[in-house]
């Protein structure tokens, strides 16, 4: 049986893949922050860590199975296009960690 362009399961394993890709790359992005803020004392850097921090939680909150486990039940039905999000922010991580380690 071919996978359906709307097989949940299908697209709960890439987004779940994604989302935790995305929460490596904001772990090392925090840190990028923190070595840099431990030199440079610079509020900027100081920004960015908390913006890191608060988008890691973010994407730590919104993994499918962290919705799995606090409501036990799916509330709506998953479609592809609730991949697209967290593509672009996997891409946007990728830019933001290319820029702070020049």
């Amino acid at each position: 049986m071919q996978p359906s362009m709307y097989d949940t399961v299908l697209i709960m394993n890439i987004k779940t893949i994604i989302t935790t890709a995305n929460v490596v790359l904001l772990v090392l992005l925090l840190a990028i922050y923190i070595r840099s803020y431990a030199q440079v004392k610079s509020k900027f850097t100081l920004g960015l860590m908390i913006f890191a921090f608060l988008l890691l939680l973010q994407v730590v909150t919104s993994t499918p199975h962290m919705h799995a486990a606090t409501r036990g039940y799916r509330m709506c039905i998953i479609g592809p296009l609730d991949v697209i999000p967290d593509i672009l922010e996997f891409i946007a991580l990728m830019v933001l960690i290319y820029l702070s380690s020049e």
